[in-house]
């Protein structure tokens, strides 16, 4: 057994933003949409939009495990991985996303991409309005209602993706600990991925994070 490197530190950055600025648009969600509540709303989604932004451009230029022709794979290898058994404490043979999550990863990046776009089209009629609902005509309506039923569905991805990590943790497989530190424990003879430059990441990162701040505000 050997430690590896798996995730880079734009990719773990990325992560816990997200957590933090989704879970910030979820509070704010369900308060009265008026003052601090109206703003941390608005500056979490904007901030989700851009953070998903960044991850899907990383996926195509970035480091090999953050690359999607790296773990989205068909419904051959998906079956494969279901079938394997492991005793508890085994390392997978898989580096980054096994094939079940690249499921879930691909399906969270999407839904999360919408819901921020949807968001800035979004009104209540009363006390908050996203930026281009004005835009939205007669659609606003439509659009806000869709854009709420993505948010519950969004809510059952994220209660899924933390019982797999549960049931990961039972069988001694820690998921959260390379999110963390970037590293995991590998068998003899597994290649250790390759990485990006971070400073590729930063700059794509301030190019995007300008544009939305452009386009937006």
């Amino acid at each position: 057994m050997k430690k590896i490197k798996v995730w880079d530190g734009p990719i773990r950055l990325f992560h816990w933003a997200l957590v933090t600025a989704f879970s910030l648009s979820l509070y704010s969600a369900f308060q009265d949409k008026f003052g601090i509540y109206a703003d941390m709303h608005l500056y979490a989604g904007v901030t989700v939009l851009g953070l998903v932004a960044w991850r899907i451009v990383w996926g195509f230029i970035g480091s090999e495990t953050a690359r999607f022709t790296s773990f989205i794979k068909g419904p051959r290898a998906i079956r494969a991985y279901m079938r394997e058994k492991r005793k508890p404490g085994e390392p997978y043979p898989w580096v980054g996303h096994n094939p079940l999550g690249a499921l879930s990863v691909t399906a969270m990046l999407t839904l999360l991409l919408v819901q921020s776009i949807l968001g800035l089209f979004a009104t209540d009629d009363m006390l908050f309005s996203g930026p281009f609902s004005s835009k939205a005509g007669g659609s606003a309506g439509l659009i806000t209602e869709i854009h709420e039923t993505i948010g519950y569905i969004l809510m059952g991805l994220v209660a899924l993706h933390i019982l797999f990590i549960i049931g990961y943790a039972a069988r001694r497989v820690n998921l959260i600990a390379p999110m963390i530190a970037g590293t995991k424990r590998a068998e003899e003879g597994t290649p250790a991925p390759k990485m990006a430059s971070p400073l590729l990441a930063l700059a794509l990162g301030a190019g995007i994070a300008a544009a939305v701040w452009l386009i937006i505000f």
